[in-house]
């Protein structure tokens, strides 16, 4: 059975008659379908965008409640110095949050992040008061050996500042490396060969400086020895990513506080934050002043 709409004439031809049926295709009905069809396609589009929209409003709500949740942690974390679990926030929110030292042990420490060229890394070889922040200055490192690391990728140079405090005298002394792996370049800066141009502090791609604190006429053990309070270490030409490698303990440099906030939808977020103590003032970089001497 064919869809079709038409008409019929009736013709008279003398005394006979003749029915003529006149067909029509069915174009309306099929347009009528075809509009149909469309209107209904975008108005499924149109359902299935807000759906989506509603969706991805959702998933950022329960993930701001979840990174206010985590920082929230890190707050109170900074606040008293101590970890915690499950600690419900509002309803359906809460964070963890985890407290752990920078440092205090021996082997390889690496800085948080590359290091731009002329800034400084500090790396405190004497311990703070926990409570005050304040340094202890009294002999803790007393290796004879620590060796600065970098990356050799870009060739940076490094320029190394042992800031120490002298023994009986009691007066504050800086010891300047300067050491670049580029020869061309050495030949001009006057600087120092690294110890080596790969391998340093156990890392493929890192150069290194073994630094023998005798050499630079600082004792670290004995009665009348040296306090060796920091290194600062930084790069120039070019930004390096930083480490140290000591075979002796080096003291706590601070804290690292991973906090992750969570909803009850299952959505999580971790923020983490580097709490360093102090370095010292860039005046160390160059020369320490006082009024009646001059120490470098």
């Amino acid at each position: 059975m064919s869809l079709f709409r038409g008409y019929i004439t009736i013709e008279m031809i003398g005394k006979n008659m003749r029915i003529i049926i006149h067909k029509q295709s069915g174009q309306i009905l099929l347009i009528t379908l075809m509009v149909l069809t469309v209107a209904t396609t975008i108005a499924l589009s149109l359902i299935g965008r807000a759906t989506l929209d509603v969706s991805m409003s959702n998933n950022i709500e329960e993930s701001m409640r979840a990174f206010n949740a985590a920082e929230a942690g890190i707050e109170s974390a900074l606040h008293s110095g101590t970890g915690a679990e499950n600690v419900a926030v509002t309803s359906g929110v809460s964070y963890s949050v985890n407290v752990a030292s920078i440092g205090g042990n021996s082997g390889v420490y690496e800085m948080a992040r590359k290091t731009m060229r002329g800034a400084t890394e500090h790396v405190w070889l004497v311990e703070h008061d926990e409570e005050t922040g304040d340094i202890i200055e009294t002999p803790f490192y007393t290796g004879n050996l620590i060796a600065a690391c970098w990356t050799s990728e870009n060739s940076p140079a490094m320029v190394i500042t042992i800031v120490y405090k002298e023994g009986t005298d009691s007066s504050y002394q800086t010891k300047k490396i300067s050491v670049d792996g580029n020869v061309s370049r050495r030949a001009q800066n006057n600087f120092i060969a690294p110890t080596a141009v790969n391998g340093g502090c156990g890392k493929s791609g890192y150069s290194s400086y073994r630094i023998y604190f005798s050499d630079h006429g600082i004792t670290t053990s004995g009665v009348d020895a040296d306090t060796v309070l920091a290194l600062r270490i930084r790069p120039e030409y070019a930004d390096a990513s930083l480490a140290v490698n000591s075979p002796s303990i080096i003291p706590k440099q601070g804290n690292i506080i991973e906090s992750v906030g969570t909803t009850d939808g299952g959505v999580s977020r971790k923020v983490v934050v580097y709490q360093q103590y102090r370095s010292a003032p860039s005046i160390f970089d160059y020369g320490i002043y006082s009024q009646s001497s001059f120490s470098h």
